[in-house]
């Protein structure tokens, strides 16, 4: 019944941000998990952390062609994430492969 509860929390939150924050990373993020197909929502994010996108688990970011669209997209954002994270670490984030790619 915890987890049940725990589950239904997640999906409305998600469910909140898509709808408040269309047209967002955030909102991406929580279509594929509202899309992901395994019993609790909660797993999606567990495994995105552990295994990255690179894991063809976010089949919207497979292809290339998606990744590029999806970076173009969200550029904005993107640059704002990765100031964040090198003024947070003190160091450039050392891109590998494709820049597009990688940053998506």
């Amino acid at each position: 019944m915890k987890t049940q509860t725990a589950q239904f929390l997640v999906k409305e939150k998600l469910e909140a941000i898509i709808q408040n924050e269309s047209n967002t990373i955030k909102a991406q993020v929580a279509k594929e998990a509202l899309d992901y197909t395994c019993e609790y929502i909660v797993s999606f994010f567990e495994y995105l952390f552990r295994y990255g996108c690179i894991s063809g688990m976010v089949t919207s970011l497979v292809y290339y062609v998606d990744t590029h669209q999806f970076y173009d997209t969200h550029y904005n954002e993107i640059e704002r994430i990765r100031e964040n994270y090198e003024e947070f670490t003190e160091y450039p984030l050392s891109i590998q492969g494709d820049l597009k790619n990688f940053l998506a």
